[in-house]
């Protein structure tokens, strides 16, 4: 246990190193990070304003109206934030299995994982997280007064997006482990993570049962976005069963790291 201990300290110390040199790396170019965190929330404030015209136009979707859906898209963006933040380097992570640069990444002391992705900190993904968080605290002023919302349900949104950005890192890890075998994963990428990404913007309930089904067990990125939303809107299970969402989050990570440390053990250089 004590040597267990020690060897995940000297993981997070050495991500904590690499993670710090990726960021003054970023910070050595300010105006470059200033527009890309302006463009990138420029981006997503566009899709969002298409999302609400929607809404505006075919009325309450789901039974949810403009500020229900206005909530779960903030929950959504400011959770993918926070795992494009410190994942973003799992999304190319095709390259270090067609150039065997993760060759190099195996001879590293800290776990591989924390490894690849310490070696790039996308800050001005922030811009999702920031303009998330805009979203839901637009919505709460609006909703607080009628559903009478609270400290308690304020700390139950904090972790939502807690949980939403575990499950969310878990899917992007899960999807670049199974490079170990495809060796390409640019094609998984938009069904295991942008198209679901997307879907969850939405009230789950307007999916047929196959597609709920798949977004609760499979893929469950309904922990991260509709059912903690709804239980904080007063729309379907009550507050302590978010509970049950921090117990997937976990399990999905451990699951993830699981097929990461599969995958590494059935590793094969195929760089030159």
């Amino acid at each position: 246990m004590r040597e267990a201990l020690k060897a995940a300290g000297d993981g997070c110390r050495t991500y904590g190193i690499v993670a710090a040199s990726s960021l003054r790396s970023r910070a050595a170019y300010t105006w470059n990070f200033t527009l890309s965190l302006f463009f990138q929330m420029l981006m997503y404030s566009a899709d969002v304003a298409a999302l609400l015209l929607m809404v505006r136009t075919a009325g309450a979707i789901g039974g949810w109206g403009t500020y229900d859906i206005l909530f779960l898209s903030g929950l959504v963006l400011a959770s993918s934030g926070v795992y494009r933040v410190f994942g973003s380097e799992l999304h190319n992570f095709d390259k270090y299995l067609v150039h065997g640069e993760f060759d190099g990444v195996l001879i590293r002391p800290a776990h591989t994982l924390l490894t690849v992705a310490a070696r790039s900190i996308d800050v001005e993904q922030g811009g999702a997280f920031l303009e998330g968080v805009v979203l839901m605290v637009l919505a709460w002023r609006h909703l607080a007064p009628d559903l009478g919302l609270g400290v308690v349900d304020a700390l139950c949104a904090a972790l939502a997006v807690a949980c939403g950005a575990v499950i969310w890192f878990a899917v992007v890890t899960a999807t670049a482990a199974l490079g170990f075998w495809t060796t390409r994963i640019d094609d998984l990428q938009p069904v295991l993570l942008y198209g679901p990404e997307t879907a969850v913007s939405y009230p789950l309930s307007i999916y047929p049962k196959a597609v709920r089904w798949i977004f609760q067990t499979i893929l469950p990125v309904a922990f991260g976005s509709y059912v903690p939303a709804a239980a904080i809107l007063r729309k379907g299970p009550p507050l302590s069963d978010l509970g049950w969402c921090a117990a997937v989050a976990a399990a999905s990570f451990v699951a993830a790291l699981g097929l990461w440390n599969l995958g590494v053990r059935r590793y094969t250089s195929t760089g030159s």
